[in-house]
Parts: structure tokens; C-alpha cells; sequence
């Protein structure tokens, strides 16, 4: 019985130790960039312009940052999903989520009033596929909306409740390299780059070492049992 209650004791561990490890978050914080395909009247006033005839220069730009839970992406075959960002201690609004457009700059982040939805990180069986964020903002006395619909977005100007002019237009690099700088985020510690592993918590690693020793010496004991 003593060597049943060792054996149970020990798979125990083990497995709270492997389900703590799935459920605990696995904070990322990653650099995103994009383009600007189309501009149309009010871009210029905006300072934007389209990426391929401004290659380089500011009012050509999109760019921003995220922070996400690693942990939450889902599988290879389970389609397009949104994943709602939310606070994370430690972490101001700026790190969970921030773009810029153009040279003025537009810039837009987690926690900005008018949102009427979003934001939340897009994934696509699996791999980034840009964001999912609609805000209203106004710019000159004149009000617009910023729509971002995976990799895609559009700047409309409202020019009243039932007429809307598109002011400009483009994209958002997604795919298995979309999410540049990837790092791990913990509040307390700087930053430490993590282009494709996963760092379990410190109390996570220290319960699978106990599962395992557990599960070690409890065979050591049955083959000296087994010698004697």
C-alpha cells in the first residue's frame, strides 16, 4: 500500500504541475508594422500618404505594439478568432496595445474612449492575423473612424449620420512573422527576448521537479526492493 500511496502521490504533482503550467498566463509583448495602399482628400491634412511612394518617410508609416497571453492562441484548423485584450498588471495602456499612422502622429491605444469595439488580437488557425478595433476620433474639428478588421483597416471621414468618405486605407504585416521583438513580459524584470520558447512561471518548474523526483525515487526504491 505505502509504495501505491508513493506511486498516486507522485503522478499527483506531475499532473498539477502540467495542468498549473497550461493555465498560467504567458504574457508577450510584440512589435507589429503595416502600410498605407490608398489615400483619398483628407489624408494629406492627416499626414498621411501611401507607403509606396513614400517609402521610408514618416507620413508613410504604421506601426505599433501588443501585449498578449501566449497562452490563449488558438490551434492549427480552428479558424479566425479574436482574442479580447484586457489590463495586465504592471503594464500601462500603451504596452497592451498602440499604433501610429502617418507623420503627425495618429496614435491610438488600449483604454482610448469612443471605442466601439475591440480591441482584440486576431488569429487565424493559429498564427497572427492582425487586430480587430473600431474608434471613433476627431482630428481638425472633424470626426472620424478608425476600423481595423484583421489584417485590414480603413480611415473614414463622417461627414454626417448617413454619409462617410474614405480618407485612407491599408494593411497590417500578419502571418508567422507579423509579431516582430517578441519578449517575455513579467513587470518586476526587464524584458528578456523569446523568439520561440515558452517560460513557464518559477512555481510551475519547481512542481515538475517534484513530480519527477518524486516519480525517480519511488523507482529506485522498487529496484532495490527488487535487488534485495
Amino acid at each position: 500500500m505505502n509504495r501505491f500511496f508513493r506511486d498516486a502521490i507522485a503522478s499527483g504533482v506531475l499532473l498539477s504541475a502540467i495542468s498549473a503550467a497550461q493555465a498560467t498566463p504567458i504574457y508577450m509583448t510584440a512589435d507589429f508594422s503595416g502600410g498605407i495602399l490608398t489615400t483619398n482628400g483628407l489624408a494629406n491634412s492627416l499626414g498621411l500618404q501611401q507607403t509606396s511612394t513614400c517609402s521610408g518617410c514618416a507620413a508613410g508609416s504604421v506601426s505599433g505594439k501588443v501585449l498578449f497571453d501566449q497562452s490563449l492562441i488558438p490551434g492549427s484548423g480552428t479558424g479566425t478568432v479574436n482574442i479580447a485584450l484586457a489590463a495586465v498588471t504592471g503594464a500601462s495602456n500603451s504596452t497592451i496595445f498602440d499604433i501610429d499612422f502617418g507623420s503627425r502622429p495618429l496614435g491610438f491605444e488600449f483604454g482610448n474612449g469612443d471605442v466601439l469595439g475591440g480591441p482584440s488580437i486576431q488569429f487565424n488557425n493559429g498564427v497572427f492575423n492582425g487586430f480587430f478595433f473600431v474608434k471613433d476620433f476627431v482630428a481638425d474639428g472633424k470626426t472620424y473612424e478608425l476600423s481595423m478588421q484583421g489584417a485590414n483597416w480603413t480611415m473614414n471621414w463622417l461627414k454626417s449620420n448617413s454619409s462617410s468618405q474614405l480618407v485612407a486605407a491599408g494593411y497590417l504585416n500578419v502571418g508567422n512573422q507579423g509579431l516582430t521583438s517578441q519578449a517575455y513580459f513579467d513587470p518586476s524584470l526587464p524584458a528578456t527576448e523569446l523568439p520561440n520558447n515558452r517560460i513557464p512561471e518559477p512555481t510551475v518548474l519547481a512542481l515538475v521537479m517534484v513530480g519527477m523526483l518524486g516519480i525517480f525515487m519511488t523507482r529506485r526504491h522498487k529496484q532495490t526492493y527488487a535487488a534485495a
